[in-house]
């Protein structure tokens, strides 16, 4: 069994060398992936739909990654990811509604004359308004909004059972949400990846040295 022994050691040292190398490429690929996403900026296009859709690369981070890249960054969307026992992805959106001209004509004409304009600044909305006998018109109607999505696991207790989740948040309180529709896509992890392939890889590979 002795004997033996120089081959266990050499085997476990060239597996545990494989999986280091994959894990610092994987890291590297991230990290660059990431380098190249924080300065990304929004695209829009057209969709096959033939409606407008916004675009930008996604951030890969581990538990750690996550909160330096996100959360410490963000009060609000850390208190949000803070609900989840384990997040799985966090989107957070600007949005913004606006609109030029609005205009309503009065079916039956008003019997005076008037004639009266101004201004409604909120923080979840604002427009300006004209009105007068024969109608009114709102125009440069804004309402801005921020939406956060996280989908991820959460459960009622320290060791109760777990259930994928999906929270929308918005920060206007005039936008409702009133159905959502969420999915999360299984990918199988590949053979190459597989901790027993790297173990038979190295199983060779030590013995090979050993010999």
């Amino acid at each position: 069994m002795k004997k033996y022994i120089p081959h266990i050691i050499i085997i476990a040292l060239v597996v545990a060398l494989l999986f280091s190398l994959q894990r610092c490429a994987y890291n590297k690929r991230v990290g660059t992936d990431n380098a190249v996403t924080l300065t990304d900026t929004v695209q829009h296009y057209i969709n096959t739909l033939g409606t407008q859709s916004a675009s930008i690369k996604t951030l890969q981070a581990d538990k750690a990654g996550l909160k330096t890249l996100l959360l410490d960054k963000d009060a609000a969307l850390a208190a949000l990811a803070g609900e989840f026992a384990k997040v799985h992805t966090i989107v957070k959106a600007e949005t913004v509604f606006k609109a030029d001209t609005i205009t309503v004509a009065y079916t039956d004409t008003i019997p005076c004359d008037f004639d009266r304009s101004g201004s409604v600044l909120d923080e979840w909305y604002s427009f300006r308004y004209t009105s007068n006998q024969k109608g009114f018109k709102i125009d440069s109607l804004t309402i801005p909004n921020s939406i956060t999505v996280i989908t991820g696991t959460k459960r009622k207790w320290f060791l109760g059972k777990e259930t994928l989740t999906t929270d929308i948040t918005n920060t206007n309180p005039y936008i409702i949400v009133t159905h959502i529709k969420a999915a999360e896509l299984t990918v199988p992890v590949p053979w190459y990846k597989k901790w027993y392939v790297w173990l038979a890889a190295g199983a060779v590979g030590g013995f090979v040295i050993a010999k």
